[in-house]
């Protein structure tokens, strides 16, 4: 058999670096830890979802990037207000992605603004949580049922599949409920 030509092996292997440069493989994400507190009492706030999903980009759409599900993950706070996610690796091989450099979170509890869209949470800006440090998030108290109806429109969990946010959904059924709007 004979060998492969040398302009031919250089173009095969130019378009393999071209190619596999292009790809998604895996990434770490995390850990992520913190509490999260009432803004006006400063008391933990029990039983509130943290919910972080995971994207990878399409770098070779026309109208600019293109998100792409990859994985959620959803934790409640404790009787301390206190949260941990820990590490978690995604792995997958999609060409001509890139992973989001971090992870989408949503913070919310019935009654309460939802981080990071409401605008009188904390900290402001709201920035994505940052990996391995110890954060604090404070929640306003929503005092009218117009408050906690307009809230509602906060928690859109992106293209994020039901299954992957079922706690966040449930919350959400609670605060529909409280408020009389039909689950």
């Amino acid at each position: 058999m004979k060998s492969m030509n040398p302009l031919l092996k250089s173009i095969v292997m130019v378009f393999a670096v071209v190619l596999l440069s292009g790809c998604t493989w895996s990434r770490e994400f995390g850990p992520y830890k913190g509490r999260v507190v009432d803004l006006e009492t400063h008391e933990p706030i029990e039983g509130a979802v943290v919910f972080m999903r995971f994207y990878t980009n399409f770098l070779l759409s026309p109208g600019g990037d293109l998100s792409k599900f990859e994985d959620a993950l959803e934790v409640l706070t404790d009787e301390n207000g206190m949260f941990e996610i820990p590490k978690h690796k995604i792995q997958r091989l999609r060409l001509f992605h890139e992973w989001e450099p971090q992870g989408d979170v949503i913070i919310f509890k019935p009654g309460y603004g939802a981080y990071p869209r409401h605008p009188k949470v904390k900290p402001k800006p709201s920035l994505p949580l940052p990996e391995d440090e110890f954060v604090v998030i404070w929640l306003p108290k929503l005092k009218t049922r117009e408050e906690r109806i307009d809230n509602l429109s906060n928690l859109y969990p992106g293209s994020a599949p039901s299954d992957a946010f079922k706690i966040l959904r449930n919350l959400e059924r609670i605060e529909r409920k409280e408020t009389g709007i039909d689950p």
